[in-house]
C-alpha cells in the first residue's frame, strides 16, 4: 500500500510542472506577475522519507524547466530559469515575461512559440532587472510554422549562453559577438514581424536557419543588430529599421552558397561580407546597398546565378573592404552567362588581391556594365578572360577608373 501511495506522488510531482504551465493564467489573481513555473521544493525532495533514491532523481530532473504539453500563457509570468519547451506554446496579446538572471525560452523540434500580440497589445519580453544581456534569450530549435513572433518587444536579452544546450555554432576565430537576443538554429524557422528587439548584449537577431518574414521590425541599442546567412536577407523589407547600435551593420555567415532568388534592400546600414560566397541564384542588389568585404573574402556568381545591381545617382551601390587598403578583398568573379549581370550606377574599390586572377571584377562570362566606378584595385581594376572556355562578354560604358594598379585588361 505504501509503494502504491509512492508511485502516485511520484507521477503527480512529475505531471505537476505540465498542469502549472497550462494553467498559468489562473494564477495571476494571487500574484501580478507568478513564477510561469513554480520552484521545486529541493528540500522537501530530499528529505521525504516515501521517496526512493530513483524517484527522487526523476524529481529532480523534471524540476519545471521543460514543457511537454500545449499551452496558452496571458497576464504577466516571471521565467525563473532557462524553460525548454517541446509542445505548441500560445502567448496572448498584452502578455509579458519577465526573466531571472540567465533565464530564458529553448523551443525545441516538436515545440512552438506563437507569440502574436497587436500594435496596441504587444506580447513583451523583458528582465527582472534592466540590464543588458540579463536574461539569456528566445532560442528556435524548431521548424515550425507557428514560430512568430508579431508585435512583440523583446528587452535586455543576450545574457550566459554557454552550456545552455544550445550550441554556439561559432566559426573557427570569430571575433565577433558570441551571444543574441533571439536565435534561429540551422533547421529552424521563424516569423518576425512589427517587433523591437533593443538593449540586448551581442547580437539582436543571429539566423542560421529559415526567416518566413522579416517586416516593419526595430532593432536597436545592441552591440550588433543582425547576424544572417545570405539566403535570409531578401525577407528583410524596407520598414525595418537599425538604429543607435554600437556597430551598425548586418554581418553575412557564409554557408557556402545562395541558392535562392532574392532582392536585397538598403537597410540603410551595411552588409559585412566576410567569406567566400558563391551565388547560385538570381541576387538583385537595390540603390544604396552598401556591401563592405572582410580579409581574403570574395563574391562568385556562378553558371547558375546571376547578379543585378542598378543603383542611381544619388543612391550607388557600393561594395568595398571593410579596409580601405588596395587588395583588402580578393574581388566578384563572374563565370555567369546571363543577361541579367547588369551594372549601374555601381562602385567597386579596395580588391584585386588573392584568387587565380587578382582582380576586382573577373569577367568569365556576361556583364553590362556602365556609369560606375572601379577603383583602389592592388592589381587589376577589370580582367575579360575570353579564354575560360565560356564566352566571355562585356558592354561597358562610362566606367571611370582611379588608382588601380592596372585599369582594364583583357585575357585570350
Amino acid at each position: 500500500m505504501k509503494s502504491a501511495s509512492r508511485r502516485n506522488l511520484t507521477r503527480c510531482a512529475l505531471s505537476l510542472p505540465f498542469i502549472l504551465a497550462a494553467t498559468v493564467s489562473a494564477r495571476a489573481e494571487e500574484d501580478p506577475c507568478p513564477p510561469l513555473i513554480p520552484p521545486v521544493d529541493m528540500q522537501k525532495i530530499m528529505t521525504d522519507p516515501d521517496l526512493t533514491d530513483m524517484e527522487r532523481l526523476k524529481l529532480l530532473q523534471n524540476s519545471g524547466r521543460d514543457i511537454r504539453e500545449p499551452a496558452t500563457w496571458s497576464g504577466c509570468h516571471t521565467v525563473l530559469d532557462k524553460t525548454d519547451i517541446y509542445a505548441p506554446i500560445t502567448i496572448e496579446p498584452g502578455t509579458t515575461l519577465k526573466f531571472k538572471e540567465n533565464a530564458g525560452l529553448d523551443i525545441h523540434s516538436g515545440g512552438s512559440l506563437n507569440a502574436s500580440g497587436t500594435a496596441d497589445k504587444p506580447v513583451t519580453f523583458t528582465a527582472d532587472d534592466e540590464m543588458p544581456g540579463y536574461w539569456y534569450g528566445l532560442y528556435f530549435d524548431s521548424n515550425s510554422s507557428k514560430n512568430r513572433l508579431v508585435h512583440s518587444t523583446i528587452t535586455y536579452a543576450g545574457g550566459n549562453q554557454k552550456g545552455s544546450g544550445s550550441p554556439m555554432k561559432r566559426a573557427t576565430g570569430d571575433s565577433n559577438p558570441a551571444t543574441r537576443a533571439v536565435m534561429v538554429h540551422e533547421g529552424a524557422s521563424l516569423r518576425l514581424e512589427n517587433t523591437h528587439i533593443s538593449h540586448a548584449k551581442g547580437y539582436g537577431i543571429e539566423v542560421l536557419g529559415a526567416l518566413q518574414d522579416f517586416k516593419n521590425n526595430k532593432i536597436d541599442h545592441t552591440d550588433v543588430p543582425a547576424r544572417l546567412i545570405p539566403d535570409t536577407v531578401g525577407t528583410i523589407d524596407e520598414n525595418s529599421t537599425f538604429t543607435d547600435n554600437e556597430k551598425n551593420r548586418i554581418d553575412l555567415v557564409a554557408l557556402g552558397t545562395l541558392k535562392q532568388d532574392a532582392s536585397w534592400v538598403d537597410p540603410g546600414i551595411p552588409y559585412i561580407w566576410n567569406h567566400i560566397t558563391t551565388i547560385a541564384a538570381n541576387l538583385e542588389l537595390q540603390p544604396g546597398v552598401e556591401i563592405r568585404m572582410g580579409t581574403e573574402s570574395r563574391m562568385s556568381i556562378s553558371e547558375t546565378g546571376s547578379l543585378k545591381a542598378i543603383g542611381t545617382a544619388e543612391k550607388p551601390i557600393v561594395i568595398h573592404g571593410v579596409s580601405s587598403v588596395p587588395g583588402s578583398w580578393e574581388g566578384i568573379y563572374i563565370k555567369s552567362n546571363s543577361d541579367k549581370n547588369v551594372w549601374k550606377y555601381v562602385r567597386v574599390a579596395d580588391g584585386g588581391d588573392g584568387g587565380s586572377f587578382k582582380t576586382s571584377v573577373y569577367v568569365g562570362g556576361y556583364l553590362d556594365i556602365s556609369d560606375s566606378w572601379i577603383e583602389n584595385s592592388r592589381n587589376i581594376g577589370l580582367l575579360v578572360n575570353k579564354s575560360s572556355g565560356i564566352d566571355a562578354t562585356i558592354k561597358k560604358s562610362g566606367i571611370q577608373y582611379k588608382d588601380n594598379k592596372i585599369d582594364y585588361q583583357e585575357k585570350d
